[in-house]
């Protein structure tokens, strides 16, 4: 029997991953499938030598058909947990992943040299695997660090100290830098009561979960860097910070990982405290990615945190009745569980990481609605978590209970803004995409949009309105009270607003986006225009510009529908916060109204396809202003 004989015309690609070729031409199917390059020629490769390079060259060929696969999963639809969580798996081989900060490189350190790579096929120095765009540093070669070399990992941005400490020695001082500094920074309004003994489940969680200790010391690194690079240190001190960064950032990715793949295998029902801290990570994850301006795929990590929030709610919230009921869930964590505790007695540990990771994640998840035009993923949860009872339902509250206290998640304690603020934003942001679904299927009814702008608008004046009131009349406060209110961190006047201020703030952008979402983008409409003007002149009565690093969302919101004498204004306030500007989204905020501004006469052409979520998109990307 003839036997058949095998093609010789296949790509040079397929020949080498030793795979039948369809032989189509200009690239055959297989290649494009994996979105890879597909070589016919009829010159053999200078790297087809059936030898050394002939292995360089389909060692890198394999790790192109990973990046590509990663790239591919992040755009099918993630549907269930498991495929949610393992979808995180991508960050560690996504270049955008392995980004180094931008800002920290175009705008904080003026003199970082990049050497060459190289390439498998060449053999010689090749700057194609490193790109540098918007001034970001991509190493899409360099794999992440095993989570077993951490012995060998060093945190401090200071290479001197590497000489003269112990590894125990410079963790102890990153960690205290992150404690001291950049959590409060990140977190200016977070302040728990000296009943909650401060913040002492953070210490307890960076000792026993990796991830978050790695991505602490990341951020730590970074912080500590920005101020180097104002003070003019050596720039071998700044490429140092940079290789730190990069290596702690895949430390925490390849630790998330594990806890991943743990708690997908055993699952949430049991684990509930392991699954809490899963959760804890991803958004510490997603505030880390947001603090160095990195251009990280926060959406795909919002699905699995949001996901796994809603696991948690299912399995441990739920009661017979069917209504959810948070404190069961905090109960559970506590260290007699199921016991009710006394009104001031502190909160344990994994109980504490709950109630600030939920905080962060009600209100990251908020935000990201109003950017991807839809719904809060969470927005079921608002009423259980962020409600406030009425008069008659408060009294039949039990007062010496702790767990009594209604709402469960009080917003203002951990983000300083009150919780009517960022439900009102989730509704508009709901209202929004429910419009846009409307319009696509020619079923918009105008009466009905009008009717549940004007519930919101209403709910937004008359909260605002009480807040007015309040700060007119307020209490008095007595020594001892004022003097462990000073230990725990209460702001000084001159350095941060208040958030009865921040909230103000925000409950006027939230007034110019429904403005927005009703009548559409009318930059010169009297009532946008007048609520902009209310919230510049707020803006500007701040005590300092640092503030702004609270209230970057309302900031762009306002920015994007200034006038053109207004603009100067938006770009003084972020000058004026100096080299700590480039920590957080302040500036990614600043170049989406330089965008939208610059494009003035193309969108007044088509008003119609132009509102709030194009303005956030108009990078390129969704941007998550937190």
């Amino acid at each position: 029997m003839a036997t058949k004989m095998r093609s010789s015309g296949g790509c040079w690609t397929c020949r080498l991953r030793r795979k039948k070729c369809d032989e189509e031409r200009p690239a055959c199917k297989g290649c494009l499938a994996l979105e890879i390059e597909c070589l016919y020629s009829y010159e053999k490769p200078p790297w087809m030598d059936g030898g050394e390079r002939q292995r360089k060259r389909a060692e890198w060929l394999k790790r192109e058909v990973k990046l590509q696969a990663t790239r591919r999963r992040e755009l099918r639809p993630l549907q269930g947990l498991e495929v949610r969580l393992e979808s995180l798996d991508a960050s560690l081989t996504d270049d955008s992943d392995a980004v180094a900060p931008k800002d920290m490189i175009s705008a904080t350190f003026t003199s970082i040299e990049t050497p060459g790579l190289v390439t498998p096929d060449t053999g010689t120095q090749d700057l194609t695997p490193v790109s540098v765009s918007g001034g970001a540093l991509t190493d899409m070669s360099l794999p992440a660090p095993s989570p077993d070399a951490h012995d060998n990992a060093s945190p401090t941005p200071d290479l001197d100290l590497r000489g003269r400490l112990s590894q125990e020695e410079i963790e102890a001082h990153s960690t205290m830098m992150y404690l001291d500094y950049v959590f409060p920074f990140l977190f200016p309004y977070y302040r728990p009561s000296f009943a909650d003994v401060g913040r002492g489940w953070l210490l307890v969680l960076l000792t026993k979960n990796k991830a978050l200790f790695h991505s602490a010391l990341s951020l730590a690194g970074y912080f500590h860097g920005i101020v180097l690079g104002h003070q003019d240190s050596p720039s071998q001190c700044h490429t140092h910070n940079l290789e730190n960064l990069h290596e702690q950032q895949g430390l925490a990715l390849q630790w998330l990982r594990r806890e991943m793949q743990d708690i997908i295998t055993r699952g949430v029902k049991s684990n509930l405290a392991d699954a809490n801290c899963v959760m804890a990570s991803i958004v510490q994850l997603m505030t880390c990615d947001a603090a160095i301006a990195k251009p990280g795929n926060w959406t795909m990590h919002l699905d699995a945190a949001t996901e796994l929030f809603n696991e948690i709610m299912k399995h441990h919230a739920m009661t017979e009745d069917g209504h959810a009921c948070y404190m069961m869930v905090l109960l559970q964590l506590g260290s007699r569980p199921f016991r009710w505790t006394p009104k001031h007695h502190p909160w344990g540990s994994d109980q504490a990481i709950l109630r600030f990771f939920t905080a962060q994640l009600l209100f990251i998840d908020t935000l990201a609605g109003t950017a991807l035009q839809q719904q809060p993923r969470l927005h079921r949860w608002h009423q259980d978590l962020l409600a406030t009872l009425d008069e008659e339902a408060r009294k039949r509250m039990p007062k010496s209970e702790k767990e009594g206290t209604i709402p469960h998640i009080n917003l203002q304690e951990f983000v300083g803004v009150e919780n009517w603020v960022v439900v009102a934003v989730a509704e508009i942001a709901a209202l929004d995409s429910w419009k846009k679904e409307m319009k696509c299927v020619g079923s918009l009814s105008v009466a009905e949009l009008v009717s549940r702008a004007s519930a919101i608008e209403q709910r937004l004046h008359g909260s605002l309105a009480a807040l007015e009131n309040a700060s007119l009349s307020p209490g008095l406060v007595d020594g001892p009270q004022h003097l462990l209110q000073y230990y725990a961190g209460t702001f000084m006047p001159q350095m941060m607003h208040g958030s009865s201020t921040n909230t103000r703030i925000w409950a006027q952008a939230a007034i110019t986006y429904l403005s927005v979402v009703l009548s559409g983008w009318q930059p010169s409409c009297q009532e946008i225009q007048l609520s902009v003007t209310q919230t510049v002149e707020m803006l500007l009565s701040l005590p300092s510009p640092d503030c702004l690093r609270t209230m970057v969302w309302p900031f762009t919101i306002t920015g994007c529908l200034a006038t053109p004498d207004q603009e100067q204004l938006f770009r003084d306030m972020v000058a004026g916060m100096g080299p700590l500007k480039v920590f957080g989204t302040v500036r990614e905020g600043l170049a989406i109204m330089e965008k939208v501004w610059e494009r003035r006469a193309e969108i007044e052409s088509r008003l119609d396809q132009w509102d709030l979520a194009a303005c956030l998109r108009c990078l390129g990307e969704p941007a998550l202003l937190i």
